[in-house]
């Protein structure tokens, strides 16, 4: 019996356009009805995911920056964190200060629980407003990590690729080697705590909810999502995925503009409408 879903959100849960489709809502919503617990897992913020929870009609625990929090959130912007693994503050501090002196075309975001921190609201900065629904707050980067009155959870790069390219391979040096860093598109490069992941993110709450892996089932669409499919009982990729990603999942099924999620779910919760 499957007692949790777990579902990436850009690229699996959301269309093309970035838009849930109804058929998708209807899913979500049956199998919740069964009595089943729907967890969002997502490079973005629980303020990011918050929308995406009320369209599905649903409470959810947020596995948000790729796994460096577990929260949830509310209207206010409130959170009640469950789990976390922050940015070493030296790093975080390292990396601005290199990025800044060294590519300074490069667009600088830093992320702390609800907040989204920037240098400037530039063409980079306002494309991502654009995608996740709100604007970040500027300031001073430098001078608020000095003070650093919240966990750093992510920083992300926005730049033209060759520059993201120049500034992963900076950060692959032994002097960083308390980071994980990887391109989520060719423009943008995230940056979190070594160890942070999706999958170790689900392994906690699985724990802390005493639910099985194999009472879990995961839906995701790239590489950042594979442990997650592998650690879940049924782990189901969506036909817009990599082969990789699609090898590694016990399932594939159609691509995120269509309707499968709603259709694998019907496979496992009776009243889901097919």
């Amino acid at each position: 019996m499957i007692k949790l879903i777990v579902s990436d959100i850009d690229g699996t849960l959301v269309d093309s356009q970035g838009q849930l489709l109804p058929a998708t809502i209807t899913g979500v919503q049956a199998a919740v009805a069964r009595g089943a617990q729907m967890v969002l897992a997502s490079a973005r913020s629980p303020k990011g995911m918050f929308g995406i929870a009320q369209q599905l009609g649903i409470n959810s625990t947020m596995i948000a920056y790729n796994g460096a929090l577990t929260a949830t959130t509310d209207v206010n912007d409130r959170l009640t964190v469950f789990e976390e693994q922050a940015v070493d503050p030296k790093l975080a501090q390292a990396v601005q200060t290199v990025v800044a002196h060294d590519w300074p075309a490069a667009s600088i975001s830093i992320y702390s629980n609800n907040n989204w921190l920037v240098a400037t609201n530039g063409p980079w900065e306002q494309q991502e407003a654009t995608g996740i629904g709100y604007a970040p707050h500027v300031t001073d980067l430098g001078t608020w990590l000095q003070r650093m009155p919240t966990p750093v959870h992510k920083m992300m790069i926005m730049a033209d690729p060759d520059i993201i390219q120049a500034i992963e391979q900076r950060l692959s040096r032994n002097e960083f080697s308390g980071l994980a860093v990887y391109r989520s598109k060719e423009t943008y490069l995230e940056i979190v705590a070594a160890g942070v992941t999706k999958a170790a993110a689900l392994m906690k709450l699985l724990q802390d909810d005493q639910v099985t892996p194999a009472e879990t089932l995961a839906f995701g669409d790239n590489f950042n999502d594979v442990a997650m499919l592998q650690t879940a009982g049924i782990g189901v990729a969506m036909a817009n995925a990599p082969q990789p990603v699609k090898e590694a999942a016990n399932i594939v099924t159609t691509d995120n503009n269509h309707n499968g999620i709603q259709l694998t779910l019907a496979q496992y919760f009776a009243d889901v409408t097919r």
